[in-house]
């Protein structure tokens, strides 16, 4: 590797050509939508779930999420776009990772 070229600058060149591979944790309301328009801009996305019956319906292509449809997951899916994994491991093939997992609350409903 070229000293002179920082790991941001390679994660930006990544980025720019659609080359990066983009992990999502957590693949509910919030994370399975961003996976899909983050697939859906060209990148490759691992999805990650510690859920392993969500993640058997998602890589047999059902969504239990409206705003990420059946038809877009199997496109993406279908593309080469986006796979769910139970396996952690499977993140440190990632250049980005989104965290998209519950706040804990407090009794009060409080982050």
């Amino acid at each position: 590797m070229d000293a002179s070229v920082s790991p941001l600058d390679t994660l930006i060149q990544r980025l720019g050509e659609r080359t990066a591979v983009v992990g999502v944790c957590g693949l509910g309301y919030v994370g399975l939508p961003l996976a899909m328009a983050v697939a859906r801009g060209g990148f490759r996305v691992v999805g990650y779930d510690v859920n392993p019956d969500l993640v058997a319906e998602l890589e047999a292509g059902r969504s239990r999420i409206g705003a990420a449809p059946d038809e877009t997951l199997r496109r993406e899916r279908a593309a080469g776009r986006f796979s769910a994994t139970t396996d952690a491991a499977a993140l440190a093939s990632c250049d980005a990772i989104l965290v998209c997992v519950p706040t804990p609350l407090t009794r009060h409903r409080e982050p």
